[in-house]
């Protein structure tokens, strides 16, 4: 679904500019960017496959979801 990946994806454009802005003024961070991604990539495995933007959880299932997969195939 496009939709609520949409509102996602601003926020996550939203949350980049504030990081960077951050990184250029010398921002120190506490836990290093490798242990970071590393530590988001486990909780990502963690989470049953259903509710990883697949298309099978979420506002996918509802009846509103369904109508609009169903108008675009």
């Amino acid at each position: 679904m496009e939709v609520p990946c949409l509102g996602k994806n601003v926020m996550a454009g939203v949350n980049a500019i504030a990081c960077a802005n951050m990184a250029l003024a010398g921002f120190d961070k506490v836990i290093p960017l490798d242990e970071t991604i590393d530590s988001m990539y486990k909780v990502g495995q963690m989470l049953p496959s259903d509710l990883r933007c697949t298309g099978k959880g979420g506002l996918s299932v509802t009846p509103t979801g369904i109508k609009i997969f169903e108008k675009l195939n």
